[in-house]
């Protein structure tokens, strides 16, 4: 494992540049770890870090993922950039939310209004894989090779049923965790959460069933980034998919009938596993009269 995607597209693109015998980009890679501070105890048993709480023995973590493979199967939804925007709109006057809360949030509400009967049933919070570099350049200086993510937990929201809602308390999240004194807490925690998970042979892949993960990565351009030469031709695939657990990336380039590749630069694609049958029926159904409406009915 290289570690993060940015250290992976990092990794990618010097294969890309030594393929075009090209000189790798800047920054050039650092493996030295920073010591890290004395852990609080009060940060360990916080409900932020739950991910890292609720773990389950290897063995059953594979059981449970082998059982809800044969139960589910896998779905791809593309956003247009425009769609993205319209999201975006339907939020509010708040800058300080990204288009990426939004599609979050979007999907929450989807999920709320159409997959689940009663409201006892409906998704809560939502763990959000937050990347800290940028945040203090000991923790992670410019370069720096690490899976430098952490995986918070947000509080509950407020109305699980609203666009604007679930994004601000998704943002909000974000905003906290990027936080130079309490990241710095927080990491310090998380590592030691981790390596007891290590001794105990477990894994921390549990989480409610009123809860979703968000693992993105729509930050990162790949087919700009590692492209080999060949000028947004290359496309970018993911294996690793589970239930309710969204991956989200930037749009692949499509080749048009006239052999022309184009790319939607801002549209993002979502990947993840949903229950078979009419569930995932009920699901595509209402995402695709959403966007037929433009959105018109997403509150």
């Amino acid at each position: 494992m290289v570690g993060d995607a940015n250290s992976t597209i990092h990794f990618h693109n010097d294969l890309s540049q030594m393929y075009q015998n090209l000189e790798p980009l800047l920054p050039r890679p650092v493996f030295e770890r920073h010591s890290l501070a004395k852990e609080d105890s009060t940060f360990s048993s916080s409900s932020v870090l739950k991910l890292y709480q609720n773990t389950n023995k290897r063995e059953v973590i594979l059981e449970r993922l082998g059982k809800e493979y044969t139960e589910t199967e896998p779905v791809n939804m593309s956003f247009s950039s425009e769609q993205l925007d319209k999201l975006h709109f339907l939020v509010g006057n708040d800058n300080d939310i990204t288009m990426h809360d939004a599609l979050c949030a979007y999907i929450v509400v989807l999920m709320n209004k159409h997959l689940f009967i009663t409201e006892d049933k409906y998704i809560r919070r939502a763990y959000m894989y937050v990347n800290y570099r940028g945040v203090n350049d000991l923790l992670t200086p410019k370069g720096y090779v690490a899976n430098a993510i952490i995986q918070p937990l947000s509080s509950d929201f407020s109305n699980p049923l609203s666009l604007s809602s679930i994004a601000k308390t998704i943002r909000q999240l974000i905003k906290r965790i990027r936080q130079e004194d309490f990241l710095q807490k927080l990491v310090t925690s998380t590592n030691v959460l981790m390596t007891q998970i290590i001794k105990d042979g477990h894994v921390n892949f549990v989480w409610d069933e009123d809860e979703v993960i968000f693992n993105s990565n729509y930050k990162y351009d790949w087919a700009d980034q590692v492209d080999f030469g060949m000028k947004n031709q290359c496309r970018f695939h993911t294996m690793g998919v589970f239930k309710y657990y969204f991956r989200i990336f930037q749009l692949n380039p499509v080749k048009g009938e006239n052999g022309i590749w184009t790319k939607d630069h801002g549209g993002a694609e979502i990947s993840f596993r949903i229950p078979k049958g009419e569930i995932k029926e009920i699901f595509l159904a209402a995402w695709k009269k959403d966007a037929q409406e433009n959105f018109f009915n997403v509150k």
